[in-house]
This record gives C-alpha cells, structure tokens and sequence, in this order.
C-alpha cells in the first residue's frame, strides 16, 4: 500500500501551487487512492464553501476611508512643478546641458564652410579706389580728359602728354 497524500500537498494540488511533475503525480494518486480523493473532496468543499462566504460579505468601504485613502494617493503624486524640479537636478540638468554645449560646438564647427575665401576689406577699398581713378570726370581721377581742340590728355601722375585721336562714328538709319 501507498503512503497517502499530506493535507498541505492536497490544498496545495487544489489552489495550482504545485510543480508540473508534483501535479502529475497527485492527480494520479487521488484518481487511485479512496482515502485521498475524499480528503481532496473536503477540501474542495469547504474552499468553496469560504468563497461563497466571502462573496456574501463583501462590503463596501465607509466613505470616510476612501475619501482619506484619495486624499493620500493625490497628496503622492508630484505637483507638476516638482515634475520640472526634477528635472533640475544635477544628475539629469549636468548631462542635458553638456550634451546642448556639445552639440552648439560641433554644429556650428562643422556647419560652416571651412575653406570659404576670406577677402579683407582693404581689397574692396583699393579696388574701389582703382576703378575711380580712371574715370575720366571724376575729382579723384589722375588722369584728365581729352583737350577736345589739341587732341591731347595730360596724364597727372606722370605729367606727360598722351596723344588722343579722334573717332567719328557714324549711325545708320536705314535698317
């Protein structure tokens, strides 16, 4: 004869508590043995027996506890403001703010075009200067214009005279 099944090992069979291969194995000896089927039997019973039991007296909460167990849950949770003050704190505000001072740095290092001309404006003043002077009627020109009656320009910054023919142009009207 077989030992028999411990009471814990039963309740523990009916509540699923037990291994696969334990479970197996009870089922296979309550289905054989008398004695531990009617032991799982009275237990199962008075299982039920303490739910429906518990169904019946079910009761709802005064509602002077469940205001005061609201009031806690809401005074747990943070303030939006406590929300943004953690965010402030050094082990998150330090690591956001490097990665912001990083990201500055190397976008505007290697946004802007590296190689780009660089021209001084001192270029921009001799250029302007050079074509100025070569206008013929302006005050800052070295050279002056063409004596009309002589056919001749006085260049200033050499003081020689430069001979100057005179053109003719001709429009035609016929086309």
């Amino acid at each position: 004869m077989k030992q028999h099944l411990k009471n814990e090992t039963i309740i523990d069979y009916l509540h699923g508590a037990l291994s696969p291969q334990e479970d197996a194995s009870v089922l296979a000896h309550i289905e054989a043995c008398e004695v531990c089927r009617a032991e799982f039997n009275a237990e199962a019973a008075l299982t039920e027996m303490l739910r429906s039991y518990a169904a019946q007296e079910e009761r709802e909460l005064p509602p002077t506890l469940k205001a005061n167990i609201w009031s806690r849950i809401r005074a747990a949770q943070p303030s939006p403001w406590d929300r943004i003050a953690a965010w402030l704190r050094p082990a998150v505000a330090v690591p956001v703010a490097a990665a912001i001072a990083l990201g500055a740095y190397f976008g505007t290092t290697y946004m802007t075009p590296r190689g780009a001309p660089s021209i001084e404006a001192a270029y921009y003043l001799q250029d302007h200067a050079a074509l100025n002077s070569t206008i013929p009627f302006s005050d800052r020109s070295s050279i002056t214009p063409v004596d009309i009656e002589n056919g001749t320009a006085i260049d200033t910054t050499q003081q020689t005279a430069v001979n100057v023919e005179a053109a003719s142009y001709t429009a035609d009207a016929t086309q």
